[in-house]
């Protein structure tokens, strides 16, 4: 099982999960300590407090433990695996966030884009005690908590901008170079796992009519002419260049059955995916 982040929190209505507004939440985390395949659907920001986490990330491992802070990009998927004694804050955050912010503090982030930076704030005192009152508001509910984790948050940000310039505003520059691009992004990374437009539209955070406007504004064309012919372009690199079975294929291209998969494809080829991969393979 793959978790989509934040979704599956929001999905489930997770009491560790505060929503700030549609585009800012936050999450005390105290996972279990087993090995998790992870897609995040927003940008984030975790502080861990205690204990550490592995990551497993385009073919390398990396370990972030206590008193670090680690920036990643959207649209990342990866393994995670935490100790039994991790606790960390987390924010996530979308693109519309960040361009406030940057405007609203006139931040200049012309620096080569970096999808994932890892800062240690353990000598930054003030990252400590913001650390500490976000915590604390974190865990009262109060008319007043939305509004200080916000602004909070925007400090801790600050914060990191003061401290570590270049590793920050690397990570502000790669979401800044790939916002445009970001649809596309994010829907052709998980194929997969997309059984409808519906799906498309809550991997994205959009509702309908954002989603169609946006989606015809970038594609031109409707989203379900655009996934079936996603989904067969993909079936035929497969079927061409692998080993793997029809019924492989037909769940790595989001199909729900190996039987529906071959009928869609005869009616867009007009043959099966065995005749197609005989037929074309060696050409």
């Amino acid at each position: 099982m793959t978790v989509t982040i934040p979704n599956y929190q929001i999905e489930r209505n997770e009491p560790t999960l505060i929503e700030i507004n549609e585009h800012l939440y936050v999450e005390r985390m105290h996972t279990k300590a087993h090995r998790v395949l992870v897609r995040n659907t927003m940008h984030g920001l975790t502080l861990i407090e205690s204990g550490h986490k592995k990551v497993e990330i385009n073919g390398d491992t990396v370990t972030i433990g206590a008193q670090q802070a680690v920036l990643f990009a959207q649209g990342n998927y990866f393994s995670n695996q935490n100790s039994p004694d991790y606790r960390a804050l987390s924010f996530f955050f979308d693109d519309v966030f960040l361009h406030d912010f940057l405007k609203r503090y006139s931040i200049d982030i012309h620096t080569p884009p970096k999808q994932i930076s890892i800062v240690g704030y353990e000598a930054c005192g003030n990252i400590q005690r913001l650390l500490d009152s976000m915590t604390e508001t974190h865990s009262k509910k109060t008319p007043m908590q939305t509004i200080l984790l916000s602004q909070q948050f925007e400090l801790l940000l600050l914060e990191l901008l003061q401290h570590f310039p270049d590793a920050t505003k690397a990570f502000f520059s790669h979401i800044g170079a790939t916002s445009k691009e970001r649809m596309r992004f994010i829907l052709e990374a998980n194929l997969n796992i997309i059984g409808s437009v519906e799906q498309m539209q809550k991997l994205l955070r959009m509702s309908p009519s954002q989603f169609h406007k946006a989606f015809q504004k970038q594609f031109g064309t409707s989203p379900k002419t655009w996934l079936d012919a996603q989904r067969m372009q993909k079936a035929t690199f497969l079927l061409l260049h692998s080993d793997k079975s029809i019924a492989q294929i037909a769940a790595e291209c989001g199909y729900s059955t190996s039987s529906w998969f071959i009928a869609r494809f005869k009616e867009h080829y007009k043959s099966t995916p065995k005749s197609y991969r005989e037929e074309n393979r060696y050409k």
